[in-house]
């Protein structure tokens, strides 16, 4: 797909599709009528069913619009037209108007932000698939099904359902050991900083994993399952991780990109005071959160248009104090701290022994 940045004329005055003037949003993008009436018309429509003549490089103005729809089609996605934003009865809601006096005011921010709806670069969609496939929830969802079948079926508080509910905690602490060694970014820090690094993810991830996968199955709405867990964890720790399942989005693409942002940030040293802020390289580790940073905005940005995207990485942000103040409490919790700590030295020893074959390979 192509990769056109907005040009020094363009400003919110014209269509972001072809340059003709607009002033309204439409389906999540500054496009004039004739614009927004060919996305509606098509956007639905298989892609393949266009095609174009000139290998996809046709560049989109407003006096050769017409001339090519698969080009003209695919720029209107490129730039963010989504159409989650159709209303069909009322199409008039969908319609933003964006009144002079702000203009330059918001010219500024978008400017800043770059929203140019650009698709994300081929080493930011690498990165994206790497995250995605770094973290596999394939078995603790396999076993939260097993939960809410044998919850149906009536017979919700017999031994083989209470071990369920014991497999969905210790699958989400075992995914995340799994998760941690796959991290190629956690795995080429230094020492001294991925132990600390290592001991900040083993609690946030499977806090943050579990809140996205009971939302997702709806574990926390079963009264047999919060019994379990209850005993398990106390009333405090689980009261506190339904309080966070109200900041979950259900997009499992944003869940996996806030898990790493999330794995690297430094809420350690909130509940582990004992630890030095002085004993990591900051530099290195900020360098790989600012890389997740602008990945997750970018895909945001693909994915939702501009204003949609504020929104979800508002959303995350919340997301992530809110498990930050769970985990704290987690740390009187000793089934969640002996878990932590059984993470840690199991990665910690899964990563110097592939340093050391690495070291003898190189030999």
């Amino acid at each position: 797909m192509l990769n056109l940045p907005l040009t020094k004329k363009q400003n919110l005055s014209e269509c972001r599709i072809c340059g003709a003037p607009a002033q309204y949003l439409n389906f999540g993008v500054i496009s004039c009528s004739s614009c927004k009436m060919f996305f509606k018309r098509n956007a639905n429509i298989e892609q393949e069913i266009f095609k174009c003549n000139f290998g996809d490089n046709c560049e989109i103005k407003r006096d050769n619009h017409h001339m090519c729809a698969s080009c003209r089609l695919r720029k209107c996605f490129q730039y963010g037209m989504t159409t989650n934003k159709f209303r069909a009865s009322r199409p008039t809601k969908s319609l933003v108007k964006i009144e002079p006096r702000y203009q330059s005011e918001k010219l500024s921010i978008l400017r800043s932000l770059k929203p140019d709806h650009s698709l994300l670069t081929t080493s930011q969609w690498t990165l994206l698939s790497n995250l995605y496939n770094s973290y596999d929830e394939s078995q603790v969802s396999l076993i939260s099904k097993s939960i809410v079948d044998t919850h149906n079926s009536l017979q919700p508080m017999n031994v083989t359902y209470e071990r369920l509910v014991e497999s969905f905690s210790s699958c989400t602490y075992e995914t995340t050991g799994r998760y941690l060694c796959l991290n190629d970014d956690i795995c080429k820090l230094s020492f001294s900083d991925r132990s600390i690094v290592l001991r900040n993810a083993a609690n946030n991830v499977p806090c943050m994993a579990s809140s996205f996968i009971g939302r997702h199955f709806g574990l926390f709405s079963l009264d047999s399952f919060l019994k379990i867990v209850t005993a398990m964890y106390g009333n405090g720790a689980v009261s506190l991780t339904i309080w966070t399942l109200k900041f979950v989005n259900l997009d499992i693409v944003i869940f996996k990109l806030a898990l790493s942002l999330f794995a690297l940030s430094i809420t350690t040293y909130i509940y582990s005071p004992n630890i030095s802020i002085d004993s990591t390289n900051s530099s290195t580790i900020f360098h790989i959160q600012n890389k997740y940073a602008e990945v997750t905005w970018n895909y945001l940005n693909y994915r939702y248009g501009w204003y949609e995207a504020v929104k979800h990485f508002h959303n995350i942000v919340y997301w992530l104090m809110a498990c930050t103040t769970s985990i704290i409490h987690g740390q009187t919790v000793s089934t969640h701290v002996d878990n932590v700590d059984s993470i840690v030295e199991l990665t910690e020893l899964t990563l110097i022994l592939d340093d050391v074959e690495e070291i003898i390979e190189t030999k």
